[in-house]
């Protein structure tokens, strides 16, 4: 009986043995790091395409997609949206930028971007401008 046990336990190892070496990986492990692979890969462009994104729905029709403002008509009012290519709104600290967007500025007739934009978004826009806009 002691034999047979032995044979018995010598066949269920092998064959677990067997099944383990056998299996390859599941797709979805391969299809997960390949993903990840290609989020890191591109990170950064994805960034300043949301900012530019952002920047053509929200600002362009002040400011226009270049950045340079100027006369614009706005529900029957007209505006006169900055120039943001110039050296003295080069000059504005990130924090002015990311202020004006936020709360707007009224007398001017720019409207409050926070309950529109999530403060991500608005840092987003603030690079899109100083690295495209302003270059």
């Amino acid at each position: 009986m002691t034999k047979i046990l032995k044979v018995l336990a010598v066949f269920c190892a092998s064959f677990v043995l067997i099944v383990a070496c056998t299996q390859t990986e599941k797709p979805e492990a391969t299809n997960q790091a390949d993903t990840n692979a290609n989020a890191k890969e591109s990170k950064t462009p994805v960034e300043i395409v949301s900012g530019k994104d952002i920047y053509v729905t929200n600002c362009a029709k002040c400011h226009k997609e270049d950045g340079t403002g100027g006369k614009v008509e706005i529900e029957g009012k007209t505006l006169k949206a900055d120039n943001l290519t110039t050296e003295k709104m080069k000059k504005e600290p990130d924090e002015e930028y990311f202020e004006y967007i936020e709360d707007g500025i009224p007398e001017e007739g720019m409207p409050a971007f926070k309950d529109i934009l999530k403060e991500s978004e608005i840092k987003e826009v603030v690079k899109y401008i100083r690295e495209e806009l302003q270059k």
